[in-house]
């Protein structure tokens, strides 16, 4: 019994210590597009599941709200921007689109 209490605690213990890595900087998104090939698919990976809180503490306010919908814009630069898209239920990101004003 005693074994079966502490490998509880030891798993419980590890899974609290268990983080998600660092959020990468706004002012990297156009070095992670042009250098590494980022796409949707990879901002969402890193992204999703994210809290919005998180997201504004790393990144800071967004520049925008997206109206009719649950979500954020950051601007990178003047051709660059991030929206994201959050689970009204929980604050967690669900979708990602990076690209310019124009899309």
């Amino acid at each position: 019994m005693k074994r079966i209490l502490i490998l509880a605690l030891a798993c419980v213990l590890l899974l609290t210590g268990c983080k998600r890595g660092k959020i990468f900087q706004l002012n990297e998104v156009d070095a992670l597009i042009s250098e590494k090939g980022y796409g949707k698919e990879e901002f969402t990976q890193a992204l999703a599941g994210r809290s919005r809180a998180d997201i504004v503490d790393a990144w800071g306010e967004p520049n925008g709200r997206l109206s009719g919908m649950y979500g954020d814009i950051w601007m990178t630069g003047e051709e660059l921007w991030v929206v994201l898209y959050y689970d009204r239920a929980d604050d967690k990101v669900t979708d990602v689109i990076v690209g310019t004003p124009d899309l």
